[in-house]
């Protein structure tokens, strides 16, 4: 058996884009190309790695016992070149997924921080909810990910990471500002502005808000913060929010927060999946990002 990091290479990109056309265009090689290396490979170990349904790959049992192990194999390969690289320099692509609070609010800084520190400027940064986030993660599209949400999967290992502050936002003008102290089921009877399914903060209205509240309607559902934002500020209804994300609305006068007589918090998280090589470069990323201190970005 003769298997080459070429072959491994297209093994793992036609797992993560269930296409050899997309495969190809992502590995800057020919439809061809692929199709020979993934054939030869399955060849070599006497096995199909793919089932193959309305011109769609997707991983057999076969092919998902190999990909930890392929995906492994090429980052030592990749980390070779560390030897002969200046000491303490890092090097390699690092793919980062994180949603969209974490993504738009904390990325930049964090990585601006970490670039200014390591010197390392490869990475790549994906921007979806807690689950999408979650799947790249387990189809090795992704490295790391900066959740917000709640992932429970076998295959996944999470690690505490920074907490936030949550808030219920209304408009400016909404009559339940006239409380100088409210509790959540004093919320009932209100619609409210909720993020989709999938997203943490939902999460969090679900688990930690709906089952105090004894009557509540879901007026409009969005994929977007700042949408979420602006239906609030437009009276359209009420928002649960990281306090962080809703920092320049509140500034601006556009919505306001509701005084709760206790404070709400979600942790956030890092997660990569259980079978991830930790190469150098992402077990630095992990602890920078363990060390890395927020408070002076987020608002009191």
């Amino acid at each position: 058996m003769n298997l080459s990091l070429k072959q491994l290479r297209v093994f793992v990109a036609v797992s993560q884009q269930q296409s050899i056309t997309h495969a190809a265009k992502a590995l800057f090689l020919t439809k061809a190309a692929v199709s020979m290396a993934l054939s030869e490979l399955e060849n070599q170990l006497g096995q199909q790695l793919f089932d193959r349904t309305n011109n769609r790959l997707h991983l057999n049992p076969y092919g998902q016992r190999l990909l930890p192990i392929a995906d492994e194999l090429l980052q030592r390969a990749a980390s070779i070149d560390t030897l002969f690289q200046q000491s303490g320099q890092l090097i390699g692509e690092l793919a980062i997924g994180a949603s969209e609070t974490i993504g738009n609010q904390l990325c930049p800084w964090l990585l601006a921080q970490f670039i200014q520190l390591t010197a390392h400027t490869q990475q790549t940064l994906h921007i979806s909810n807690s689950a999408n986030i979650a799947d790249m993660i387990l189809s090795y599209q992704l490295d790391i990910g900066l959740i917000e949400g709640d992932v429970k999967h076998s295959d996944i290992e999470t690690i505490p990471w920074l907490k936030d502050e949550m808030c219920i936002i209304v408009a400016s003008n909404h009559p339940l500002l006239k409380n100088t102290s409210l509790t959540l089921p004093d919320l009932s009877d209100n619609t409210w502005v909720l993020r989709e399914p999938g997203s943490g903060s939902r999460a969090f209205f679900e688990s930690h808000i709906a089952p105090s509240v004894a009557q509540w309607q879901l007026a409009y559902e969005l994929n977007s913060i700042e949408a979420q934002l602006n239906f609030v500020a437009a009276g359209l209804g009420l928002a649960c929010v990281s306090k962080f994300s809703a920092t320049h609305a509140l500034a601006n006068g556009r919505v306001r927060i509701l005084p709760l007589d206790n404070k709400l918090e979600r942790q956030y998280k890092i997660i990569m999946h259980k079978q991830k090589y930790k190469s150098e470069l992402i077990s630095a990323f992990i602890d920078f990002s363990q060390q890395w201190d927020a408070t002076a970005l987020i608002t009191t």
